[in-house]
């Protein structure tokens, strides 16, 4: 049921795009400064929340998963700290001066 790069209605693997997202950091857009700040506070003090709103606000089912994974691990303090930088990830995506780190 994944696509090897043909038509679009085909399911793609979704392993391959969250691990795309996480190397490339390309971040869903909330929609604008204030989902981005929103988004970056949550995922301080409720790590992978604002990650889990940034995807559903994007439709990004990778940054969801993203989310899923930082609240999982946010117990080991490095999910907490992958989140907050996801976070600042979102919020400078929510601005207009963002440009995605290649």
């Amino acid at each position: 049921l994944w696509s090897k790069g043909g038509s679009s209605d085909i399911m793609t693997n979704p392993c391959d795009e969250v691990w795309n997202e996480i190397t490339r950091q390309n971040v869903a857009n909330p929609g604008g400064q204030a989902m981005g700040i929103l988004c970056l506070l949550l995922n301080i003090f409720l790590p992978g929340i604002g990650s889990i709103v940034a995807g559903i606000m994007g439709n990004k089912t990778s940054t969801i998963i993203i989310g899923l994974l930082q609240l999982l691990t946010s117990w080991l303090i490095l999910g907490w700290i992958w989140s907050v930088w996801w976070g600042i990830l979102i919020f400078m995506a929510g601005n207009k001066s963002y440009s995605p780190i290649s």
